[in-house]
């Protein structure tokens, strides 16, 4: 049998159970704040890797021109050759490293975000939550038996 709280005692542990939720929420939104930081680092990387060999890719490109002046064919088209390899990579790093900064970069869809909103729009009594719906749809509706059915819940979401 569940054992029901009087008023008093629920009172009294609402301040503990504030407190709790603060720090949940800034735990969670540390977590993915961290997890953007480390996108953006691999992107940063990539990019480094790219320069990199984008330094190589202009020595090759100075060795090309100064074998084009000295030989007719052979040793400088090699080293054409080489230089647009080295190209070739300078731009699947450069574009890799970009994507992954591009796709990291925006912190406004933070999920931690828009539970904090959730929770001052309920302490303010506004009840909507930042997108808009109601959090409290989301409690058990009481059923004809009188015992309380869950609402079903959508997209993950454990409040």
């Amino acid at each position: 049998m569940v054992q029901r709280k009087s008023l008093g005692d629920l009172l009294s542990e609402t301040p503990q159970l504030i407190v709790d939720l603060v720090k949940a929420e800034i735990a969670h939104l540390k977590g993915e704040i961290s997890e953007k930081a480390k996108g953006i680092g691999v992107g940063a990387a990539l990019l480094a890797a790219a320069g990199f060999f984008a330094i190589f890719l202009f020595a090759w490109l100075i060795y090309a021109g100064f074998e084009g002046l000295n030989v007719v064919f052979a040793p400088w088209l090699s080293a054409l050759i080489v230089s647009a390899v080295l190209l070739i990579v300078v731009a699947i790093l450069a574009l890799a490293g970009l994507s992954s900064i591009k796709k990291n970069k925006d912190f406004d869809d933070l999920e931690a975000v828009d539970s904090i909103k959730d929770d001052v729009n309920m302490v303010r009594g506004l009840g909507y939550a930042a997108d808009g719906t109601n959090p409290l749809d989301d409690l058990p509706a009481p059923s004809s038996s009188g015992a309380t059915v869950a609402a079903p819940r959508t997209n993950g979401d454990v409040r």
